[in-house]
């Protein structure tokens, strides 16, 4: 098993190493975000299950980069085209192109979140070899936090995630800027959920409570039994007891069902950010 994690990492990592070369070649500005990134914190980074590329390129830098995928690659990044990113398989390797991190469904707090990114400067991490840049710590941080959430409250989220955010904050404790981070939280509306996952965090992962930034209290302890119960029964991007995985009318209707429970259960935690997502996923599936 440890061999064919190793095998997966460096498979993802001559991805990497492609897309580098390509995107370098051509002078396009990007940043490498959670997966692989957040890898490098690990003790042995080869041993952390590795996932698809993420990769953050601004709006002047996004269509220059699917011209060049396009070119080069042969692939036309854009018939794989969703709301904020694009998703495609090059070689084996999985890459999820964003032009938009995550959207909070409000044109506020989506303007707020898109300035931070736009404005961050970034930080410099080495992944097998080769320089890259990815989010400054308290941002990186935030997203990896808010992409979490959002798929706990989607289909569900494994372990692994939750072990990612662990390393990352604990590793990064020194740098990560925790008034700035609660501040960001208030903003978008996450604070509550922010601290129900760190109560997951350090109650079953044992990250140390001062990583957070903040007192956990035994109300934020009140959602740990409803978050362990959708990783234990839909994992990883929903991907367990589906009593329909095939793509079809019935795997639609299950999926929906799974959404509105993860919303009935979770939804106190971040009441405008859950209702607004939950309108957008109904009314994109079915209207």
């Amino acid at each position: 098993l440890m061999m064919k994690v190793k095998r997966s990492n460096e498979e993802v990592n001559e991805g990497l190493r492609r897309l580098k070369e390509l995107f370098d070649e051509r002078g396009i500005d990007y940043m490498v975000l959670k997966g692989q990134a957040v890898g490098t914190y690990y003790p042995n980074p080869m041993l952390r299950q590795a996932g698809d590329i993420d990769y953050y390129c601004n709006t002047q830098n996004f269509p220059i980069a699917q011209e060049a995928i396009r070119e080069v690659w042969g692939i036309d990044a854009k018939s794989y085209n969703y709301e904020h990113h694009v998703f495609f398989d090059y070689r084996g390797v999985v890459y999820e192109g964003h032009f938009v991190l995550t959207k909070f469904y409000n044109k506020k707090t989506d303007c707020y979140w898109q300035q931070l990114v736009e404005s961050d400067s970034g930080l410099i991490v080495n992944i097998d070899g080769m320089d890259v840049k990815t989010l400054s710590p308290t941002l990186h941080a935030m997203f990896v936090f808010i992409h979490l959430y959002k798929h706990l409250l989607n289909q569900g989220i494994s372990f692994r995630q939750f072990c990612d955010m662990a390393v990352l904050f604990h590793y990064c404790h020194d740098e990560i800027d925790h008034e700035r981070l609660h501040e960001m939280l208030e903003a978008v509306g996450l604070q509550k959920a922010y601290r129900a996952i760190g109560c997951v965090l350090t109650d079953s992962l044992g990250m140390p409570a001062n990583d957070l930034g903040c007192e956990l209290t035994v109300e934020d302890r009140r959602y740990s039994k409803r978050i362990y119960a959708i990783i234990k029964h839909h994992g990883n991007m929903g991907h367990y007891n589906l009593r329909h995985p095939e793509i079809g009318w019935k795997h639609s209707v299950e999926v929906a069902c799974m959404k509105l429970e993860h919303f009935c259960k979770l939804w106190k935690l971040a009441p405008a950010y859950s209702c607004r997502w939950l309108i957008h996923e109904f009314t994109r599936k079915f209207f």
